[in-house]
């Protein structure tokens, strides 16, 4: 006990750091690969929507409006991501103080309640502030326009988009069911933790597709 511990009359109480985290690199680089791959592909199929959206306007030529819209994709993908591993351990070490032991069930109660919030609070966000006035924007012809103009972007905002949206459930069953009905399993079966990470970012992934996806439709719309 150091004299700032002494002086408060308190022992500080150290959670000790899990020797499994240090095996993840390997489920999360093939899960960083596999995500990077498809948010390529999703965009390169989709240019003319990134054009309509015009990310970078004023920071970029315009021909590279679709590669800056890749890398914030990829970016607010990793970011999300980072944020549920902080927003886990933190939860976790609040947990512990707060009286919960320090073990594999208290931890995965904290991925738990962190990822429900990664998968819902940016697009609930979203939804409340450009959701109902969305809902009151005419739609006769639109999707004539975009097919006719636009394929690229009538792909990905009209067929792909309720596809995205909706493969947040079973992302999430598949994650959620996996850290709950494995148990040990999932801190040391790599294989195990591979379909982990590809459900944790490809829910990543999802949400930073739907939120550039609605971010093009109000675009579009203004």
């Amino acid at each position: 006990m150091n004299r700032a511990e002494a002086t408060l009359g308190m022992e500080v109480k150290r959670v000790p750091w899990p020797d499994w985290l240090g095996r993840l690199w390997l489920p999360a680089l093939i899960a960083g690969v596999v995500v990077t791959t498809v948010l390529a592909v999703v965009v390169a199929a989709s240019q003319s929507a990134w054009f309509l959206l015009g990310a970078g306007r004023g920071f970029v030529p315009e021909e590279y409006y679709p590669v800056w819209a890749f890398l914030l994709l990829l970016g607010t993908t990793v970011g999300q991501a980072v944020g549920w591993a902080g927003g886990s351990a933190l939860g976790f070490v609040v947990m512990t103080r707060a009286g919960f032991k320090a073990s594999w069930i208290t931890a995965r109660i904290a991925m738990s309640l962190v990822y429900v919030g990664l998968a819902g609070l940016p697009l609930l966000v979203f939804e409340i502030f450009y959701g109902a006035w969305m809902l009151g924007l005419p739609r006769v012809g639109f999707e004539g326009w975009l097919a006719a103009n636009y394929p690229g972007a009538h792909w990905l905002l009209i067929t792909a988009h309720p596809i995205v949206d909706y493969s947040l459930i079973p992302l999430g069953i598949v994650f959620l069911g996996g850290l709950w009905g494995f148990g040990e399993r999932a801190r040391q079966n790599r294989a195990l933790q591979t379909v982990l990470a590809l459900a944790l970012l490809g829910t990543s992934a999802a949400v930073a597709l739907s939120l550039g996806i609605h971010s093009t439709l109000v675009h579009i719309r203004l």
